[in-house]
């Protein structure tokens, strides 16, 4: 167990070093330069409340996505489906906070969660069941899944839900808005920081207990380094998969607490911004950890806010290739660093037979 963390550790710095070498490889070619890009851009995430704020915001909807992907990435599940699981979610706690509007709130802020769950639950449940019965990839449905799911959301906003002349539903009621940081302290006014944020961290640290030290996170676990050993070891490895990915998919729906309940108030098209996507790369800097999917989370809404920061200096889709480059950057480092400790233990164990 100290091994595999020693080498996830160094395994995840490698990968950082090598997106900033590349980075700022990319920013000389294009004529800038690396090191003040850098400086504005860290500079205006840390140097105010507000920046900081922001990026905390931004890491917030990233923490909850990339724990439901981490849960499927266990059961070997590799849902690209999110960005469609989370906006189904999302636009669920949107329109039964509306339409449950007369229900009190103690109640109805759970029964807006769990709708949300539910929607998003069964966009997981779907691409499962195809897998467990007709054993197609999970990629493959979950990409198609996500274009029928945007065009369904679309069609019922447009046509039943949104306030007229508009691309969003009605706002909830304000007794479901959750509190900002900026109403408690100077230091982050004007910033779009809320509790949900705090509730992200401790829900990561919840996922994490479950992962690893439950039998049910076993059983996702084993399922998903080998499910044939998993079956004879009596797991029903059907039952997980689809309990994998149904769970998985439903916390993405979580994306929405931030944005509706801590931000707009309202589900309103393309709101995600790629959420779902960008979350694939978070969770794998990780390595599916939720408790590094934080810090990941955090690394990654610093680039983001800090690439509005420098667009003036570059373009803002700079960001969209860092993001590639560390998920290519994981794989290759992943390789070398699983190569090395190897070598070493073979080195070892030479030593020790020569002796």
């Amino acid at each position: 167990m100290k091994r595999k963390l020693i080498k996830n550790i160094t395994s995840v710095f490698l990968s950082v070093l090598v997106t900033l070498f590349i980075t700022a490889l990319l920013l000389i070619i294009v004529g800038r330069n690396p090191v003040e890009v850098f400086s504005m851009m860290f500079y205006d995430v840390f140097a105010s409340g507000y920046g900081l704020g922001q990026a905390f915001f931004k890491a917030t909807p990233l923490i909850f996505c990339s724990t439901g992907l981490a849960i499927c990435f266990h059961a070997s599940l590799f849902n690209i489906g999110a960005e469609g699981q989370l906006n189904a979610g999302a636009f669920a706690i949107a329109v039964s906070s509306v339409v449950f509007s007369f229900l009190p709130v103690w109640l109805l802020l759970p029964v807006s969660l769990l709708a949300g769950f539910f929607v998003s639950g069964i966009f997981g449940l779907i691409p499962a069941y195809i897998k467990i019965k007709k054993g197609v990839s999970e990629v493959i449905t979950t990409i198609m899944l996500n274009f029928i799911v945007m065009a369904v959301i679309n069609y019922l906003l447009i046509n039943f839900f949104a306030v007229k002349a508009t691309f969003r539903t009605e706002k909830i009621s304000d007794s479901l808005m959750l509190p900002k940081f900026s109403d408690y302290t100077d230091y982050f006014q004007g910033s779009s920081l809320n509790l949900s944020f705090i509730v992200s961290i401790l829900f990561a640290i919840i996922v994490f207990y479950v992962i690893y030290k439950t039998k049910f996170g076993y059983q996702i676990r084993s399922v998903g380094f080998n499910p044939v050993a998993s079956k004879y070891l009596g797991i029903n490895v059907n039952k997980t998969t689809i309990l994998a990915f149904v769970i998985g998919a439903g916390i993405t729906s979580l994306v929405g607490l931030n944005y509706i309940m801590g931000y707009k108030g309202y589900y309103e098209y393309g709101f995600s911004s790629n959420v779902g996507f960008t979350a694939i790369a978070v969770a794998l800097l990780a390595k599916n950890n939720p408790v590094g999917i934080i810090f990941s989370a955090l690394l990654f809404g610093v680039l983001d806010y800090g690439g509005l920061a420098v667009n003036t200096i570059v373009p803002k889709e700079i960001m969209f290739v860092v993001q590639a480059i560390v998920i290519l950057s994981i794989i290759s480092t992943d390789k070398i660093v699983e190569s090395f400790f190897e070598n070493k233990i073979l080195k070892i164990g030479n030593n020790l037979g020569n002796t």
